[in-house]
Formats: C-alpha cells, sequence, structure tokens
C-alpha cells in the first residue's frame, strides 16, 4: 500500500508541473496586464494602480 501512495505521489509531479506552465502560459498570453484581467475593463485606473499595489 505505502508503495503505491509513493509511486502516485511521485507521479503527480511531473502532472502539476505541467499544470503550473500552462497555467503560466495562458496567463502570458492575456492582453493587458494581470490587474485589468481580474477587474475587468470597466476598472478605473485609480483602482488598477492600487491592485497593481497589492499583487507586487
Amino acid at each position: 500500500m505505502g508503495g503505491y501512495i509513493l509511486k502516485r505521489l511521485v507521479s503527480a509531479i511531473p502532472v502539476l508541473l505541467g499544470i503550473t506552465i500552462i497555467v503560466f502560459l495562458i496567463m502570458s498570453l492575456i492582453p493587458g496586464d494581470p490587474a485589468t484581467a481580474i477587474l475587468g475593463s470597466y476598472a478605473t485606473p485609480e483602482t488598477v494602480e492600487k491592485l497593481n499595489q497589492d499583487l507586487g
């Protein structure tokens, strides 16, 4: 039983790495910056700047 769990945990590492890469690539293809994507197109420049500061 322990071997099965260990095998499943080891096989989950490439899956998680692949998901991380796919999400990163999708986020980099979105036009604009992340704050605009989160707030939507009707966000004011002040709220976008505030969120940019909060996100780092």
